[in-house]
């Protein structure tokens, strides 16, 4: 194992190059050192590529998808039992967006049904964050929804995760790859007015605009954000408070796209 890790551009290249049978043979000296390889900052470029070979391999097959995907199940079952340990590692969490991304239906539905699980803990977390942003890009409806009320609970809310700088991340990814009606739940809860102790009641994207991550939230909220009651009150709040928004450091980007010619 010390010497695939070591070797790791060469195995790659295995990965890409040998035959079925020599490919299997190769994989078997991975079973039970998969946390190991995953782990190692070479070795999770041999496992994320064992994922993208295998399953390119299975979609182009005729009639042999399922030979491999019995050789990656065993990486699957490894992954599984270990969900928060590798979505808060710096490269665990990069195999699990490569299994989201390139794996089979039910090996997705395996790993989104565990991450469903722990979502809570991933949320604010510098590595974990990434793997619930791929949730929410390659996920399943009521991934995107299980978020969204994570995101929307009374001791979270719109304006503490736009705050934060991992959790803003998720927001945004919820706001870009969530359907219209999540969407305009996003944007009530952002137009929802609040006790601020030096303005009295204020509008949330008011305090927003005004935050170094929070203005991104606000940023991808008018560039996504479906056309009807909620988008033309978000519009109405951000003109309405325009001179507001130019004496703001961090709402520069915001004005720039309400107000391309000012």
């Amino acid at each position: 194992m010390l010497f695939i890790i070591r070797s790791c551009r060469v195995i790659q290249k295995a990965v890409e190059t040998l035959k079925d049978e020599y490919l299997f043979d190769l994989i078997e000296e991975f079973r039970g050192h998969i946390l190991q390889l995953i782990e190692d900052q070479n070795g999770n470029h041999v496992c994320q590529k064992l994922i993208e070979a295998l399953t390119k391999r299975s979609k182009l097959s005729s009639g042999k998808g399922f030979v491999y995907g019995r050789n990656i199940e065993f990486i699957i079952e490894d992954v599984i039992g270990n969900i928060t340990r590798l979505s808060c590692h710096p490269y665990g969490c990069r195999v699990l967006q490569r299994i989201l991304e390139h794996c089979d239906l039910p090996q997705i539905t395996l790993v989104l049904d565990e991450i469903s699980k722990v979502k809570h803990s991933l949320l604010g977390d510098q590595y974990g964050n990434y793997v619930i942003q791929h949730v929410l890009q390659y996920g399943r409806v009521e991934d995107r929804e299980g978020i969204l009320n994570l995101v929307l609970e009374p001791g979270n809310g719109i304006l503490k995760l736009s705050q934060e700088k991992f959790a803003s991340n998720v927001v945004e990814k919820l706001l870009k790859y969530g359907n219209a009606e999540q969407r305009s739940k996003v944007l009530a809860e952002m137009l929802e007015e609040v006790e601020n102790e030096k303005e009295g009641r204020i509008c949330i994207v008011l305090l927003m605009v005004r935050d170094p991550y929070a203005n991104y939230v606000v940023q991808t909220s008018v560039d996504v954000a479906p056309d009807g009651e909620a988008r033309q009150k978000l519009l109405s709040v951000l003109n309405s408070n325009s001179e507001k928004l130019r004496s703001y450091t961090y709402a520069k980007h915001i004005v720039a796209k309400l107000f391309p010619s000012s």
